[in-house]
Protein backbone atom coordinates (compact mmCIF):
# COMPACT_ATOMS: atom_id res chain seq x y z
CA UNK A 1 0.00 0.00 0.00
CA UNK A 2 1.48 3.32 -1.06
CA UNK A 3 -0.08 6.11 1.45
CA UNK A 4 -1.40 9.18 0.21
CA UNK A 5 1.78 11.74 1.09
CA UNK A 6 3.43 9.54 -1.22
CA UNK A 7 1.18 9.40 -4.32
CA UNK A 8 2.28 11.03 -7.28
CA UNK A 9 6.13 10.15 -6.72
CA UNK A 10 6.81 7.60 -8.92
CA UNK A 11 6.02 4.98 -6.38
CA UNK A 12 3.99 2.85 -7.85
CA UNK A 13 5.57 2.69 -11.51
CA UNK A 14 8.73 1.53 -9.24
CA UNK A 15 7.23 -1.11 -7.61
CA UNK A 16 5.20 -2.24 -10.89
CA UNK A 17 8.61 -2.18 -12.74
CA UNK A 18 9.83 -4.06 -9.72
CA UNK A 19 7.23 -6.30 -10.12
CA UNK A 20 7.57 -7.26 -13.96
CA UNK A 21 11.34 -7.75 -13.54
CA UNK A 22 10.85 -10.58 -10.94
CA UNK A 23 8.42 -12.05 -13.34
CA UNK A 24 11.17 -11.92 -16.46
CA UNK A 25 14.06 -13.15 -14.45
CA UNK A 26 11.70 -16.51 -13.38
CA UNK A 27 11.41 -17.03 -17.07
CA UNK A 28 15.13 -18.40 -17.11
CA UNK A 29 14.57 -20.81 -14.53
CA UNK A 30 13.09 -24.35 -14.98
CA UNK A 31 9.25 -24.82 -15.82
CA UNK A 32 8.57 -27.96 -13.79
CA UNK A 33 5.75 -28.32 -10.95
CA UNK A 34 7.71 -29.82 -8.87
CA UNK A 35 10.11 -27.25 -8.33
CA UNK A 36 9.63 -24.78 -5.00
CA UNK A 37 7.18 -21.86 -5.50
CA UNK A 38 10.09 -19.36 -5.34
CA UNK A 39 12.02 -21.30 -8.45
CA UNK A 40 8.50 -21.75 -10.42
CA UNK A 41 8.38 -19.19 -13.67
CA UNK A 42 5.78 -16.57 -13.21
CA UNK A 43 3.29 -16.59 -16.72
CA UNK A 44 1.50 -13.72 -16.12
CA UNK A 45 0.90 -10.58 -13.86
CA UNK A 46 -2.27 -10.11 -13.72
CA UNK A 47 -4.67 -7.74 -11.51
CA UNK A 48 -8.56 -8.70 -10.74
CA UNK A 49 -10.70 -5.75 -10.35
CA UNK A 50 -8.40 -3.10 -10.59
CA UNK A 51 -9.07 0.34 -9.66
CA UNK A 52 -9.02 2.96 -12.30
CA UNK A 53 -5.91 5.13 -10.83
CA UNK A 54 -4.20 1.77 -11.26
CA UNK A 55 -5.46 0.76 -14.62
CA UNK A 56 -3.95 4.01 -15.78
CA UNK A 57 -0.36 2.93 -13.98
CA UNK A 58 -0.59 -0.51 -15.73
CA UNK A 59 -1.46 0.57 -19.37
CA UNK A 60 1.26 3.58 -18.61
CA UNK A 61 3.97 0.81 -17.76
CA UNK A 62 3.39 -1.74 -19.52
CA UNK A 63 3.10 0.47 -22.62
CA UNK A 64 6.69 1.98 -21.50
CA UNK A 65 7.75 -1.58 -21.15
CA UNK A 66 6.45 -2.20 -24.77
CA UNK A 67 8.13 0.79 -26.40
CA UNK A 68 11.16 -0.09 -25.07
CA UNK A 69 11.35 -3.09 -26.32
CA UNK A 70 10.69 -2.26 -29.95
CA UNK A 71 13.35 0.44 -29.18
CA UNK A 72 15.84 -2.01 -28.21
CA UNK A 73 15.26 -5.60 -29.44
CA UNK A 74 13.64 -6.28 -33.06
CA UNK A 75 13.85 -9.38 -32.05
CA UNK A 76 13.74 -11.51 -28.81
CA UNK A 77 13.43 -14.93 -27.71
CA UNK A 78 10.56 -15.55 -25.33
CA UNK A 79 11.99 -18.74 -23.21
CA UNK A 80 15.40 -16.74 -22.65
CA UNK A 81 14.76 -13.34 -23.06
CA UNK A 82 17.70 -13.29 -25.24
CA UNK A 83 18.22 -10.83 -28.74
CA UNK A 84 17.39 -12.68 -31.70
CA UNK A 85 19.38 -10.85 -34.43
CA UNK A 86 20.10 -13.59 -37.06
CA UNK A 87 16.93 -13.40 -39.16
CA UNK A 88 17.89 -16.71 -40.29
CA UNK A 89 18.06 -18.19 -36.48
CA UNK A 90 14.74 -16.90 -35.91
CA UNK A 91 12.42 -19.61 -34.21
CA UNK A 92 8.97 -20.52 -33.57
CA UNK A 93 9.82 -19.45 -29.59
CA UNK A 94 11.19 -15.78 -31.10
CA UNK A 95 9.19 -12.61 -31.13
CA UNK A 96 9.63 -10.84 -34.28
CA UNK A 97 8.69 -7.16 -33.95
CA UNK A 98 9.38 -6.27 -37.51
CA UNK A 99 5.99 -6.34 -38.29
CA UNK A 100 5.85 -3.10 -36.48
CA UNK A 101 7.26 -1.58 -39.76
CA UNK A 102 5.77 -3.60 -42.18
CA UNK A 103 3.21 -0.91 -43.17
CA UNK A 104 3.11 2.62 -43.37
CA UNK A 105 0.35 4.50 -41.15
CA UNK A 106 -1.45 5.35 -44.60
CA UNK A 107 -1.94 1.95 -45.50
CA UNK A 108 -5.15 0.09 -43.89
CA UNK A 109 -3.43 -3.02 -43.01
CA UNK A 110 -1.47 -1.25 -40.72
CA UNK A 111 -4.50 -1.14 -38.65
CA UNK A 112 -5.55 -5.03 -38.58
CA UNK A 113 -5.46 -7.45 -35.17
CA UNK A 114 -1.83 -8.53 -34.28
CA UNK A 115 -1.70 -12.07 -32.54
CA UNK A 116 -1.33 -11.66 -28.77
CA UNK A 117 0.23 -14.84 -27.94
CA UNK A 118 4.08 -13.93 -28.00
CA UNK A 119 4.48 -10.84 -27.18
CA UNK A 120 1.90 -11.44 -23.66
CA UNK A 121 4.43 -14.35 -23.01
CA UNK A 122 7.16 -11.84 -23.73
CA UNK A 123 5.84 -9.14 -21.45
CA UNK A 124 3.92 -11.55 -19.10
CA UNK A 125 1.11 -9.49 -19.34
CA UNK A 126 -2.81 -10.34 -20.75
CA UNK A 127 -3.80 -10.52 -24.48
CA UNK A 128 -5.99 -7.21 -23.54
CA UNK A 129 -3.34 -5.58 -21.90
CA UNK A 130 -1.57 -6.49 -25.40
CA UNK A 131 -3.90 -4.93 -27.75
CA UNK A 132 -3.91 -1.73 -25.48
CA UNK A 133 -0.04 -1.19 -25.60
CA UNK A 134 -0.77 -2.10 -29.40
CA UNK A 135 -3.70 0.66 -29.90
CA UNK A 136 -1.34 3.62 -28.11
CA UNK A 137 1.68 2.89 -29.73
CA UNK A 138 0.13 3.12 -33.46
CA UNK A 139 -1.74 6.22 -31.94
CA UNK A 140 1.79 7.84 -31.07
CA UNK A 141 2.74 6.73 -35.02
CA UNK A 142 -0.23 8.49 -36.70
CA UNK A 143 0.63 11.87 -34.15
CA UNK A 144 3.63 11.63 -35.19
CA UNK A 145 2.78 11.17 -38.85
CA UNK A 146 0.49 13.74 -38.60
CA UNK A 147 2.89 16.53 -37.08
CA UNK A 148 5.11 15.52 -40.09
CA UNK A 149 2.35 16.03 -42.85
CA UNK A 150 1.37 19.16 -41.34
CA UNK A 151 4.82 20.19 -41.45
CA UNK A 152 4.79 19.49 -44.95
CA UNK A 153 1.38 21.23 -45.45
CA UNK A 154 3.18 24.45 -44.32
CA UNK A 155 5.75 24.74 -46.34
CA UNK A 156 3.61 24.31 -49.49
CA UNK A 157 1.57 27.15 -50.61
CA UNK A 158 -0.76 25.10 -52.76
CA UNK A 159 -3.02 22.14 -50.38
CA UNK A 160 -6.23 21.10 -52.41
CA UNK A 161 -7.25 19.38 -49.23
CA UNK A 162 -5.57 16.16 -50.00
CA UNK A 163 -3.61 16.13 -47.19
CA UNK A 164 -6.74 16.62 -44.87
CA UNK A 165 -8.53 14.19 -46.77
CA UNK A 166 -5.73 11.50 -46.46
CA UNK A 167 -5.36 12.56 -42.52
CA UNK A 168 -9.00 11.64 -41.99
CA UNK A 169 -8.92 8.89 -43.87
CA UNK A 170 -5.86 7.36 -41.21
CA UNK A 171 -7.90 8.74 -37.93
CA UNK A 172 -10.85 6.84 -39.41
CA UNK A 173 -8.56 3.41 -39.22
CA UNK A 174 -7.61 4.00 -36.38
CA UNK A 175 -10.81 4.81 -35.01
CA UNK A 176 -12.13 1.73 -36.29
CA UNK A 177 -9.45 -0.70 -35.09
CA UNK A 178 -10.07 0.79 -31.42
CA UNK A 179 -13.64 -0.18 -32.01
CA UNK A 180 -13.00 -3.11 -32.93
CA UNK A 181 -11.08 -4.14 -29.56
CA UNK A 182 -13.63 -2.57 -27.76
CA UNK A 183 -16.28 -4.28 -29.15
CA UNK A 184 -14.58 -7.69 -28.89
CA UNK A 185 -13.30 -6.65 -25.22
CA UNK A 186 -16.55 -5.64 -23.97
CA UNK A 187 -19.30 -7.96 -26.00
CA UNK A 188 -21.56 -8.85 -23.05
CA UNK A 189 -21.84 -4.90 -21.94
CA UNK A 190 -22.98 -4.39 -25.40
CA UNK A 191 -25.63 -7.48 -25.67
CA UNK A 192 -27.11 -6.47 -22.61
CA UNK A 193 -28.71 -3.29 -24.15
CA UNK A 194 -31.93 -2.69 -24.50
CA UNK A 195 -32.15 -0.19 -26.96
CA UNK A 196 -30.66 -2.39 -29.95
CA UNK A 197 -28.20 -1.36 -32.36
CA UNK A 198 -28.93 2.40 -31.75
CA UNK A 199 -27.86 2.22 -28.26
CA UNK A 200 -24.88 0.09 -28.96
CA UNK A 201 -23.72 2.71 -31.01
CA UNK A 202 -23.82 5.72 -28.56
CA UNK A 203 -22.31 3.30 -25.88
CA UNK A 204 -19.27 2.14 -28.30
CA UNK A 205 -18.95 5.67 -29.14
CA UNK A 206 -18.77 6.96 -25.45
CA UNK A 207 -15.93 4.06 -24.69
CA UNK A 208 -14.00 5.44 -27.86
CA UNK A 209 -14.09 9.07 -26.38
CA UNK A 210 -12.87 8.09 -23.16
CA UNK A 211 -10.32 5.14 -24.49
CA UNK A 212 -8.94 7.82 -26.93
CA UNK A 213 -8.74 10.16 -24.05
CA UNK A 214 -6.55 7.65 -21.88
CA UNK A 215 -4.48 6.91 -24.87
CA UNK A 216 -3.58 10.70 -25.42
CA UNK A 217 -2.29 10.98 -21.71
CA UNK A 218 -0.45 7.99 -22.03
CA UNK A 219 1.73 9.04 -25.58
CA UNK A 220 1.45 12.80 -23.57
CA UNK A 221 3.17 11.59 -20.69
CA UNK A 222 5.54 9.10 -22.46
CA UNK A 223 6.60 12.11 -24.70
CA UNK A 224 7.67 14.33 -21.45
CA UNK A 225 9.34 11.01 -20.31
CA UNK A 226 11.75 10.87 -22.62
CA UNK A 227 12.21 14.78 -23.01
CA UNK A 228 13.28 14.81 -19.61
Amino acid sequence: MILPPYHRGGHGSMMLHSLHAHAQSTSRGANSTALPMSTMEILEVNVEDPAPAFVALRDSVDYQRFASLCSSTPTLNVSTDVAVIDKDSVSDNALNLRYLNDYDVTNKEYFLPVSEIQLARALKITKRQVQIVHEVYKLAQVEQWKRHQQTLTGKDTINDGKEDELISKVETNYRLMVKRSLRSFRMEELGACAGGKEEQKILLGRWFEETISHYHRLVLGSDRRRSC
